[in-house]
């Protein structure tokens, strides 16, 4: 029987141990806020099993009145305190029913009534530890492991609800302990004339309250005959003290598992709530992925459309695409471009797109929709809301048949004053509304819109100031040349005419001889005029070639010796403007060895060479004639038109030259920096 006793108090104390040191981790969980109860409760069952345990040793009387007397304490404070915690988890471990409140009211009366019945039993002649005893376990420790037994067994349905059929196995198996445990320690109590543990039983009890008044036994019989120790003895073999152990090492073992399995639960739900983040972010990360194609998609589309106006495309082709890139973009139903007319009165519908249908208007057509006009005069993007009324957006879509159920909408502008609008609308029922991203990516087609069409216009005042310029260098080029010559030859002819009737033959023939002269040098002019126009202009085989071809041309025209020596072997790399200033300046070079250097040869040189931050395209000129002195030659002003056009670019020129020593001149240029190199290789591969 001490043994029975040792390993009770030893199992018990191991539950308040175990419940102490989970209260000490911290982690959170149903049942922390009654471990401490479980823990008292652990170590006063503990203890009370021990006192049994030396009680049963047979100790000296002194010290088994004190064990005696620790005892009585010790039973009804473990009743107490198992009460207390069973109340507190079946509360907190599931949400009590609503006719659960009236329990408290419904049981005050038979309460009342057993508390009455119990304190009856104390005037009784038996010791006082039995009543003691037996009611503790009547009242505190039964209803205790009842209520706990059936917190435990709600919990174990909330866990297999939820899935979590290894936690529900344990509060299941907690549950059932308890309610053994209320079976073979609150209602199995020894024999005594208190109900419902014996009267039939009463002539078993060793100590009698009322002697002599039972003489005759009576039989036991129902459930009565399995509430005392006796009868527990005669029909199983064991004695209760061994049920109760089992009873013992039953709760001890699904309770401290039960501990352990809040934690599992706390893991399971931060794994369950890193799974949710995991996904959320695979889901962030996709529409990051997606963000960013729907950018470069733009970026794409925006850098085309900027190829295209580079490229001097036209107007018209150039924003037909930019409809087309809203329509696939914004994938919308319908877009608009409307621009107003000359007197700046009525916005006409330039360009539209729906389906797979693109179209540039000829045709007026008044764009009539309030609120795109409205939009345009308040200079204001807009985009529809939930809240939107169709009848505002009517004839926003003039080619379909649907109305528009969204729509966004960007004015133009142009140095301050509006100049249109651009417009994309979705007609589907349910469809739905713009983004204020999506009127961002809108506002940067209309300034492409906006670009393209000053672009188109700049490029008209060029062509015409191109123009303006062409015609005033060849009306320059004939007033210097072919005019003077005409001037001059007018004058001869009156010359000759006068010598002609003064019969001088002589002074006639001089006269002819020069008149000559003059017109082969103005046939020259001419003649290099036209090879100079057809030179810049036909530079699409390459400067190289552009240069060679004008040198054999110089050459037969003038009869000077001209020479071409080209130490390039890759390209270039000269930006097209750099091309043709060095054109520009060979030619002028050459026309002054040919009117002012009277050489014989020419020497024409290219080279490349490594500079400080890029690399430098060296054109020499290099001639055999008389040279010049700088101040006062008749070179200047050709001079200074070369340093311009070599400035112009971010090139030097220099010129180096003596009386009777020839000419040098040195034209540097710089090359295209290799980023820029690869830009213009895209622009040109389109």
């Amino acid at each position: 029987m001490m043994i029975i006793f040792f390993l009770n108090g030893l199992s018990f104390g191991g539950l308040g141990l175990a419940a102490y040191l989970q209260l000490r981790q911290g982690a959170d969980f149903p049942l922390k806020k009654h471990l401490p109860w479980l823990a008292a409760y652990g170590f006063v069952c503990g203890a009370t099993s021990w006192v049994e345990m030396f009680i049963s040793s047979g100790v000296d009387t002194n010290l088994l009145r004190i064990l005696t007397f620790l005892r009585l304490i010790l039973q009804p404070l473990t009743g107490l305190i198992l009460l207390k915690f069973g109340w507190g988890i079946f509360k907190q471990m599931a949400p009590l029913p609503t006719w659960m409140s009236f329990v408290p009211g419904i049981l005050i009366v038979p309460l009342a009534y057993i508390i009455t019945y119990a304190a009856t039993t104390f005037v009784t002649p038996s010791p006082i530890e039995i009543p003691i005893d037996i009611w503790s376990r009547y009242l505190l420790y039964l209803p205790g492991s009842v209520i706990a037994g059936i917190g435990f067994l709600r919990q174990w349905q909330i866990q297999s609800k939820e899935g979590y059929s290894d936690v529900a196995a344990l509060m299941f198996g907690a549950g059932m302990a308890f309610l053994f445990e209320a079976i073979v320690v609150g209602l199995i109590v020894p024999a005594a004339p208190y109900g419902p543990a014996s009267y039939y039983n009463y002539d078993r009890v060793v100590h009698t309250a009322f002697i002599g008044e039972q003489s005759i036994p009576v039989k036991a019989y129902g459930l009565t005959a399995w509430l005392d120790y006796e009868r527990v003895l005669e029909v199983t073999g064991l004695p209760i003290e061994f049920w109760r152990m089992v009873s013992t090492f039953a709760v001890t073992f699904f309770v401290v598992r039960g501990l352990g399995v809040f934690e599992a639960i706390r893991k399971r739900q931060l794994a369950e709530l890193q799974e949710e983040r995991d996904r959320a972010e695979k889901e962030a990360y996709q529409v990051q992925i997606t963000a960013r194609k729907t950018a470069e998609n733009w970026t794409d589309a925006l850098v085309a459309i900027n190829r295209q106006i580079t490229q001097l495309d036209n107007v018209d082709n150039i924003l037909l695409e930019i409809v087309r890139t809203a329509r696939n973009l914004l994938h919308s139903d319908f877009v608009g471009l409307g621009l107003f007319n000359e007197e700046r009165s009525q916005m006409m519908l330039k360009c539209h797109s729906h389906g797979d249908e693109i179209e540039m208007l000829n045709a007026s057509m008044y764009v009539r929709n309030p609120l795109i006009l409205k939009t345009v005069q308040l200079n204001e993007s807009y985009r529809s809301q939930e809240d939107v009324l169709l009848e505002k957006l009517e004839n926003v879509c003039p080619f379909l048949d649907k109305t528009a159920r969204a729509i966004a909408i960007v004015p133009l502008e142009l140095e301050n004053f509006p100049i249109g609008a651009l417009w994309v609308a979705r007609c589907e029922e349910g469809s739905e509304h713009y983004t204020g991203t999506d009127l961002i990516w809108l506002e940067c087609l209309a300034d492409q819109v906006v670009i393209a069409i000053q672009h188109g216009l700049m490029t008209s005042k060029l062509q015409s100031l191109s123009v303006v310029e062409e015609r005033a260098r060849i009306a320059r080029e004939m007033h210097d040349g072919l005019a003077q010559v005409l001037g001059y030859l007018n004058l001869q002819v009156q010359t000759l005419q006068a010598l002609y009737q003064q019969g001088r033959g002589e002074d006639l023939q001089v006269e002819i001889r020069h008149m000559r002269e003059a017109i082969q040098s103005a046939h020259a002019d001419v003649r290099e005029n036209i090879l100079s126009l057809r030179t810049t202009l036909a530079n699409e085989k390459g400067l190289v070639s552009a240069l060679g071809e004008y040198l054999d041309e110089f050459s037969i025209q003038t009869g000077l010796e001209a020479n071409f020596s080209n130490g390039i072997t890759g390209a270039l790399n000269l930006a097209s403007i750099a091309e043709v200033q060095l054109i520009c300046i060979l030619q002028e070079a050459l026309a002054n060895v040919r009117k002012h250097a009277n050489a014989t040869q020419v020497d024409v040189r290219l080279s490349k060479e490594h500079g400080e931050e890029t690399e430098l395209i060296f054109m020499e000129v290099v001639d055999n004639g008389i040279g010049f002195t700088a101040r006062g030659s008749k070179r200047s002003f050709g001079l200074q038109t070369m340093r311009e056009r070599a400035s112009s670019v971010g090139g030097m020129l220099e010129i180096n030259s003596s009386p009777g020593g020839g000419t040098t001149l040195i034209c540097q240029l710089p090359c295209l920096q290799p980023e820029q190199m690869q830009e213009r290789s895209v622009v040109l591969s389109q």
